[in-house]
């Protein structure tokens, strides 16, 4: 496993059972390199299929470094942040979040995504995104003070994202039970921040459901810039449909064009 570290070999685990011991407890060799996922057995056929997508298209180290030392990473003061983004995804959100995120600069707004997955999938997607995305992205975590050039990602996890109701902004992670059907919620994430409204900028991407749409429509009200992936760009339009039908998106729009539409509408 240390010669797969070193050669950036990409792999994925697979248990026999829910309750197995996971990989990477077992060997500290395989939480380093490319990123590991952790399927059962009683997978779905889909999700393996996501996984080699992320793997397939990853940068290679060597590709991360080169982009790293081409441009230095600006020296973000945490709790310095004027606006944020907010993005909530479900079926098919993997391939859409690494459309949306390789068009994100090194000092993009803090940015907080939900990701509807398997609670053995987040840590191998945080891991492959932050190789495509020139800003740093990391797993949330419970009072984590937000920074810009930061992408936060809720996946996999037991527990709703949210943030606090005070300044430095922080992030919250809580348990309960699920809200709209899902933990982590997408609409928990929205509704938490309603308060900051006029500094938000969210989105529904493609997505089975209907998660997202009442915290979006209340972003709205609240003065916040909202938006909906679209029905041709979305492998299923359902979390987007419902909220464009709601009035919560004040825009559709395709996947191509999310990352600047977002980038533009943070900057407002």
């Amino acid at each position: 496993m240390a010669l797969f570290s070193a050669m950036d070999t990409r792999w994925v685990s697979v248990m026999d059972t829910q309750g197995a011991t996971p990989a990477r407890k077992s060997s500290p060799l395989l939480d380093v390199g490319a990123g590991i996922f952790e399927l059962t057995k009683s997978d779905h056929p889909s999700q393996f299929a996501q996984y080699l997508d992320m793997m397939l298209n990853a940068p290679r180290r060597s590709a991360r470094a080169a982009a790293s030392a081409s441009a230095a990473r600006p020296s973000a003061t945490a709790g310095n942040v004027k606006k944020l983004i907010l993005i909530g995804s479900s079926t098919g959100g993997v391939e859409a979040l690494r459309n949306v995120l390789v068009g994100f600069p090194f000092d993009c707004p803090p940015t907080l995504i939900v990701q509807h997955t398997g609670k053995n999938f987040g840590s191998g997607l945080v891991s492959l995104l932050d190789r495509i995305c020139p800003a740093r992205v990391r797993a949330a975590e419970d009072g984590i003070t937000l920074e810009p050039g930061h992408v936060y990602i809720a996946a996999g996890q037991r527990r709703h994202m949210g943030l606090t109701s005070r300044k430095p902004l922080r992030l919250r992670m809580k348990e309960g039970p699920d809200i709209s059907g899902h933990t982590p919620s997408v609409d928990a994430l929205f509704t938490s921040a309603v308060p900051y409204g006029k500094d938000v900028v969210a989105t529904i991407l493609t997505g089975m459901g209907q998660d997202g749409a009442r915290g979006l429509l209340e972003l709205r009200k609240a003065g916040a810039k909202t938006f909906a992936q679209d029905e041709k760009s979305s492998v299923v339009y359902g979390m987007p449909r419902v909220a464009w039908e709601m009035g919560a998106a004040q825009q559709q729009v395709p996947l191509t064009r999310m990352a600047n539409t977002l980038l533009q509408a943070s900057k407002v």
